[in-house]
């Protein structure tokens, strides 16, 4: 029996010896804050959003130009024949049905900028973040968003902002 508690007592004090001398250092990134707030990402955003507002700006126009001729092919309805009547309102349509594929174009153009330049900062943050470890022993680099508490002593959104801000990232060509 004695030997058992020693053998037992042996092994607590091997494994708490470990569980002292662990040191790792881990913390956290809030990556939506990096992007957000660097000047690469706000200068990205701000296309984003001028692009945006170009195809509402489109829509709107087109919107008004279709309005305008439905209303004067309205007005036209009892002079012309129904055939001519048909034939203008499908011309219509067709006007409608092209600019609608115009714009899933610019659409679709405009989500894969967003997601080449997320592909491209995420890039250039993980050769940041690589080189941050690096120097200062960090052993795990977590996102804030996987990480239910921390203290504000682990974050490390506003050094990565600095590096990021410093380092002039070019997330467009």
């Amino acid at each position: 029996m004695r030997t058992l508690f020693y053998i037992i007592t042996f092994f607590l004090l091997t494994n708490l010896n470990n569980f002292i001398f662990a040191e790792e250092k881990i913390v956290y990134l809030n990556v939506n804050y990096v992007f957000s707030n660097s000047i690469s990402g706000k200068e990205a955003n701000k296309s984003f959003e001028n692009k945006i507002k170009t195809l509402e700006n489109d829509v709107k126009e087109f919107s008004k130009n279709i309005d305008s001729e439905k209303q004067k092919l309205v007005k036209q309805k009892n002079i012309l024949s129904e055939s001519e009547f048909n034939k203008k309102f499908n011309d219509i349509d067709n006007k409608i049905k092209e600019f609608n594929k115009k714009i899933k174009i610019k659409n679709d153009e405009i989500i894969d900028l967003r997601k080449k330049v997320r592909s491209n900062f995420t890039k250039e943050l993980k050769k940041i973040l690589s080189e941050y470890s690096t120097k200062n022993s960090i052993n795990l680099i977590l996102k804030q968003e996987d990480i239910l508490v921390g203290t504000k002593a682990l974050d490390i959104s506003n050094d990565i902002l600095k590096i990021v801000d410093s380092n002039k990232i070019k997330l467009t060509e």
